[in-house]
């Protein structure tokens, strides 16, 4: 239609005088179409997007396209900043879009009405100071009528082109009120959708503390607050408990001031919305009956509660109040059910009372009945030493722990009870398994009931089934399950390098000895080469029949696939030898083949698989020969092939990340710093190891972006992770593959990634392993980053082929003792001197020393006594995301601008 308009041909008008009128209206009449189209474009657009953050997405690109702005956005003013809601048209990396735009009090009044800005390079300018840069000309609406804290607006600027007009500032006031309604729908809809969830959440919550801190948790979202709390109310309906949701603190016995209008919000039965300076406060008690339980608070600083906020609170809180009573009706079931157990099922058991001592207090006659034990006799004498001394132990550990369980009958059901098993002397050489059950009592908590029933037939019907279920009835060897079972076990806790040996073996000609001795010699001869084949093993090793004349060996540790074919070798000669069956030698010789496995790659299906295949090659080549199945290696070399190419496009798919490992003080605890370490989510594989795919991606070349990657994340978390007055900054520790050095103008490219993120280059650290491959005259590029601030350190320290003489010339700030010898420092005087030798040399330098793989208390104090003072490892923490590592920054209080509120201080 646009192009019709513009092809409108008027006839030539009688008199020329008219011609500029003529033209002048049909212009009129081309703007207002323009105008009115573009207008019914962006109201169509405001009512698109199923929430809100996507309402405001289509909307402010359709804005873009419309009026040609170079940038358009959504920002909320606060006290000092205009803070970006959602932006087109910044670079990736604009750290406006982190900090936001500074706010001063021209901008402010500006902003709190719409306008028109120009920007003509002139102390007069229209442009308000916090727009200025971003184009030419800008035009703003504000979204919501409310006072300026807090408010959102938006702006659209345009860098070039004719500027914006009042007509543009119309459609733009039209299309924010718009805005604003389809954001309050959007908001509305997300809102009632949480609330509909929010019973299912809460009715799954039966310990009432838990239920109440998840109760904070779905205010928070349902109010969409900046933070949200909650108070019990006691006896004396005054606060009882603080709650501070699942991520906040724990609940505690609150004595501190009373909140404003506790007492009215308290009998009001309804929620209250409150203003306190620039903070709005929802106050919502939560009712059983007519007395209020708990008051919830949710807190929005600047920004007022949307007008339903009344009912969706007044909903939420009865979904609250019904969890609360539905969590006691539990626990109160579950207490009889408890008492009513422990009368019935102590009945037909000899039942006995025990002191904190473990002696007996009282026992019932049926111990004369079960075990020929008179009960006046055992009183005083403890329960244990009825006990076999191979299980007297676990008797006393269960007594024990039930004895000191805290909390008494609102103690978890684990903590209040325990079962244990154990023989106990019937005289003679007898023993007789029993089982106890170790229950607390409700009205003494200095003593425990013990229900004691015997348990002999049981037991050995156990065994029979085991014996049964897991071995061959013939041979006594492991079958076909227990094989299974434990090869799989292996492949799963087994390290990658620990790799195990199948062996499958098959008789050859077997059917013949049937044949002409009988199926009973038959059976004979596999009593005798199940004999046979366990002699060259180790007890480690396992042995079993697969079925008929078939027989598998699991080899529990092979460092090479040689292991595997030397023991399938013993295995062939131990049967050269003839059998004697009855009167008749016999001679008999198996086809063996043997396959390798690494846990981690291999499974239990696919070892069978090759063994089999390789018993059938040497079959095939005419029997009694051994086949070792080397697929694995082929496998291994197409798998890595497969890893090298999709690792070259995991980067741009997204399924790179890069997770956090803490640098902490090794006598203080206190986090320092942070190494930046690549992971790779693969969407089948799920978590490669690092030391698998960052090889191939050194030998693709991906490394190079991957490691630019990782540096630029690493410093914008750096940039973000600001820590409080009074505390030292904390540093950032990125691995540099040597191939990284080897690129041109690689100093330039490092060191841009350091400063576009606005981080001090002498809070970044690169470490560097095995350096002593790196060509000398990759030094200019080390001087320029290192003179810039950049330090370096040395990885794995002791592991490396790098020549000592290198130290002197490689600008090192530090070295990392490896984590093999800090593993072994506690005990081994090897490792213990490596780590002294790393140290001397450390401060003979003048290097900072950071010993890695600190996993336990042991490690951290043998760092210490040899004067060790930096370390990383499980102690502290693994790696984790980027959220977690503020989660736990947050919780230690090295964050600044935690956003808890502090309720401490609210009265």
């Amino acid at each position: 239609m646009t192009d019709q308009m513009a092809d409108i041909r008027l006839p030539e008008p009688p008199d020329d005088d008219l011609r500029p009128l003529l033209e002048e209206a049909t212009a009129a009449a081309r703007t207002a179409y323009h105008s009115t189209t573009r207008m019914i474009r962006l109201l169509a657009a405001a009512r698109l997007g199923s929430s809100p953050d996507e309402v405001v997405e289509h909307m402010l690109s359709v804005l873009s396209e419309v009026f040609g702005a170079a940038i358009t956005l959504v920002g909320r003013m606060t006290a000092d900043r205009l803070v970006i809601q959602q932006a087109c048209g910044f670079a990736e990396h604009d750290p406006r879009l982190i900090n936001g735009l500074p706010l001063d009090r021209q901008s402010r009044s500006a902003f709190g009405q719409s306008g028109i800005g120009v920007d003509d390079r002139t102390p007069t300018s229209s442009m308000p100071s916090a727009l200025v840069g971003l184009g030419g000309s800008a035009v703003w609406a504000p979204l919501s009528t409310e006072d300026s804290a807090g408010q959102d607006i938006v702006i659209l600027c345009r860098a070039e082109g004719e500027p914006f007009g009042q007509i543009d500032r119309q459609v733009v006031e039209s299309v924010a009120d718009r805005l604003r309604s389809s954001l309050d729908l959007a908001d509305y809809a997300d809102t009632m959708t949480h609330l509909a969830q929010s019973s299912h959440r809460l009715v799954r919550q039966l310990d009432p503390s838990a239920l109440l801190d998840e109760g904070v948790e779905i205010l928070r979202t349902l109010a969409r607050a900046d933070g949200a709390w909650l108070f019990t109310v006691g006896r004396d309906h005054l606060p009882a408990e603080l709650h501070m949701g699942t991520g906040g603190e724990p609940a505690r016995d609150y004595h501190g001031p009373i909140p404003p209008g506790w007492f009215s919000m308290m009998r009001g039965g309804r929620p209250v919305v409150s203003k306190r300076g620039s903070e709005h406060v929802l106050t919502v008690p939560v009712r059983r009956g007519d007395n209020a339980v708990a008051m919830l608070y949710a807190a929005r600083e600047g920004r007022p509660f949307p007008g339903n906020i009344g009912v969706v609170a007044s909903v939420f809180a009865g979904h609250l109040s019904a969890a609360l009573e539905n969590a006691e009706l539990y626990r109160a079931l579950g207490a009889s059910e408890n008492r009513l157990r422990l009368i019935t099922e102590a009945i037909s058991d000899m039942v006995a009372m025990i002191d904190s001592n473990g002696c007996f207090l009282y026992a019932s006659p049926s111990f004369l009945r079960g075990l020929e034990r008179d009960p006046e006799r055992l009183i005083g004498s403890p329960i244990s030493a009825l006990a076999h001394p191979d299980e007297r132990r676990g008797l006393e550990e269960a007594l024990e722990r039930v004895l000191r369980c805290p909390g008494g009958d609102e103690a978890p059901r684990d903590a209040r009870e325990a079962k244990v098993e154990y023989r106990v002397h019937m005289g003679g050489s007898r023993w007789a398994w029993v089982e106890s059950a170790i229950r607390t009592t409700p009205s003494q908590t200095n003593a425990v009931v013990v229900s004691t029933r015997v348990i002999d037939d049981r037991k050995q019907l156990e065994r029979e089934l085991v014996q049964r279920a897991t071995h061959d009835p013939l041979t006594g060897l492991a079958n076909r399950a227990l094989i299974a079972q434990e090869v799989t076990h292996k492949l799963a806790t087994r390290r990658p390098q620990h790799a195990i040996g199948l062996l499958f073996c098959d008789l050859d000609d077997f059917k013949a000895i049937n044949d002409r001795l009988g199926h009973e010699a038959g059976d004979q001869l596999l009593v005798q080469v199940a004999r046979r084949l366990r002699s060259p093993l180790s007890p480690r090793d396992l042995l079993g029949r697969f079925g008929g004349d078939e027989f598998v060996v699991v080899i529990d540790r092979v460092a090479h696939l040689d292991d595997v074919n030397d023991m399938a070798r013993r295995l062939a000669a131990v049967l050269r030898e003839p059998f004697l069956l009855g009167n008749d030698w016999v001679r008999v010789t198996a086809s063996v083949g043997g396959v390798q496995g690494a846990p981690g790659s291999a499974t239990m299906s696919s070892m069978l698989r090759d063994a089999d295949a390789a018993m059938y090659t040497a079959k095939a080549d005419g029997g009694g020969l051994v086949t070792v199945f080397d697929d694995d290696a082929s496998y291994r070399s197409l798998d890595r092939l497969d890893l090298r190419y999709e690792l070259s496009t995991a980067l741009e798919r997204g399924e790179l990340q890069v997770h956090y490992q803490p640098i902490c003080d090794l006598q203080t605890g206190e986090i320092t710093g942070f190494e930046a370490l690549a992971r790779w989510l693969h969407p089948v594989r799920g978590w490669v190891p690092p030391d698998v795919f960052i090889p191939l991606a050194e030998q693709s070349g991906a490394i190079v972006e991957i490691g630019q990657w990782v540096l630029g994340q690493a410093c914008r978390r750096l940039a973000q992770w600001t820590r409080p007055d009074g505390y030292p900054p904390l540093t950032m520790n990125v691995n540099l593959s040597p191939v990284q050095l080897d690129e041109p103008y690689v100093d330039e490219r490092l060191l841009d990634a350091v400063l576009s993120n606005g981080v001090d280059p002498r809070l970044i650290c690169l470490e560097v392993t095995e350096y002593g491959y790196l060509r000398t005259d990759v030094y200019r590029a080390v001087d320029i980053l290192h003179r810039a601030g950049i330090r370096f350190a040395l990885d794995d320290f002791g592991t490396s082929h790098a020549s000592l003489s290198r130290l002197k010339w490689f600008p090192l700030d530090s070295i990392k003792i490896d984590r093999s010898f800090v593993a072994g420092a506690p005990s081994d005087d090897i490792d213990r001197s490596v780590v002294v030798g790393v140290l001397a040399i450390g401060r003979s330098l003048g290097l900072n020393v950071v010993a890695e793989g600190v996993e336990g208390p042991e490690h951290r104090a043998a760092l210490l006594r040899l004067g060790c003072t930096s370390g990383q490892g499980y102690l502290f923490s693994a790696p984790l995301p980027a959220a977690a590592i503020e989660d736990l920054l947050r919780r230690r209080g090295m964050l600044r601008g935690g956003t808890r509120p502090q309720v401490l201080d609210r009265a």
